[in-house]
């Protein structure tokens, strides 16, 4: 048989990922993850050298540093996108038992890379066959989209230590969750003067999409190698920067006021799925929240495109941390509602 012969498809591959204990060693990555796309893959970089060798044409190539990462999309999941959403975050997830038996409840902060969560491994297989292995990961840029007629989509650019190719499929013992993913349905947008009375107020904006980023900027140079390997030995982040997008109708000016008369706020979006369990009086739902505790407006103003236009005004979020220099201040806040114990 010769190279080329066969075709494998994409849809007979899998993703699965775990939490690494340690940064760089592969921990039993078993938890699948329905991926939408995953272009985890390796580069290394190649030099042609070019000397002076009484020809025309140079004579040696040397390999330098590997390079492993890629991105991974998939649907917002209140079950598989916590694990990759606490190191999007650099925080840690603290997991509780609710008052309903087989219900709990996981908050994430974002942090410092610091957390059992900073590092994760991926088992991939690339067609029916042909598996490979990604450790030290760490999320280096991370969305969340949403759009009216649409699923919420979610995406991680993911930087890596290393990998590995080998025989190592685990299909056998990965299951796949039959939870629905979030979609534009389950979701309210909510705005007010804090983080407090963002969570309890019962006044939802509509909003027709949005857009969220965390931008980790984690270091990939020279200064987080070191001579005698080709892998990244460290993958710090450095400054963090969340911003946030959002398209509505243009009705009043209230949003135009808070981004002229640049007005601290709060925003939560509230995303509420299926019930959990039948067994209970009052079965909770599925839960994503996700708050923003000091956030301002900016560039509100609706255009007039076309006379068969419905105003809107597209504008953006400034996200800063609400109390710096201290140990509870945060940028953002993401907890989830499920039937898992622990991550």
């Amino acid at each position: 048989m010769a190279v080329g012969d066969l075709a494998e498809v994409a849809a007979r591959s899998y993703v699965a990922v775990g939490r690494e204990t340690t940064f760089g060693t592969y921990l039993s990555a078993t938890t699948a993850i329905e991926a939408v796309s995953c272009t985890f893959r390796t580069d290394i970089e190649s030099r042609v050298l070019e000397e002076i060798g009484r020809n025309l044409s140079p004579a040696r190539r040397i390999q330098l540093g590997k390079n492993v990462g890629g991105t991974l999309e998939h649907f917002l999941h209140p079950q598989e996108s916590v694990l990759l959403i606490a190191n999007a975050l650099g925080g840690g997830i603290a997991s509780s038992i609710t008052a309903v038996t087989g219900v709990s409840l996981h908050s994430i902060t974002s942090g410092n890379f610091d957390t059992i969560a900073a590092s994760l491994s991926f088992n991939v297989r690339k067609g029916s066959t042909l598996t490979w292995r990604y450790l030290g990961g760490r999320v280096n840029n991370f969305r969340i989209t949403g759009a009216v007629g649409e699923p919420i989509r979610a995406s991680y650019d993911l930087v890596f230590m290393d990998s590995t190719q080998l025989s190592d499929d685990i299909q056998a013992i990965l299951s796949i969750s039959t939870v629905l993913p979030f979609t534009f349905m389950q979701g309210v947008y909510r705005y007010s003067s804090t983080e407090a009375l963002a969570a309890t107020t019962t006044a939802v904006e509509p909003i027709q999409s949005f857009d969220l980023s965390v931008s980790n900027n984690l270091a990939t140079g020279p200064e987080a190698r070191r001579f005698g390997t080709n892998t990244v030995q460290v993958l710090p982040a450095t400054s963090r920067r969340i911003t946030l997008s959002v398209t509505q109708r243009f009705d009043t000016t209230t949003s135009y006021n808070r981004f002229i008369q640049a007005t601290q706020g709060a925003i939560e979006f509230f995303f509420q799925g299926a019930t959990i369990t039948a067994s209970a009086a009052l079965a909770p739902q599925y839960e994503m929240v996700v708050r923003l505790p000091k956030v301002f407006y900016n560039s509100a103003d609706p255009m007039l495109d076309t006379p068969n236009d419905v105003l809107q005004h597209d504008f953006t979020v400034d996200v800063v941390n609400d109390n710096p220099y201290t140990t509870t201040g945060k940028d953002v806040g993401i907890t989830f509602r499920n039937e898992v114990a622990t991550y």
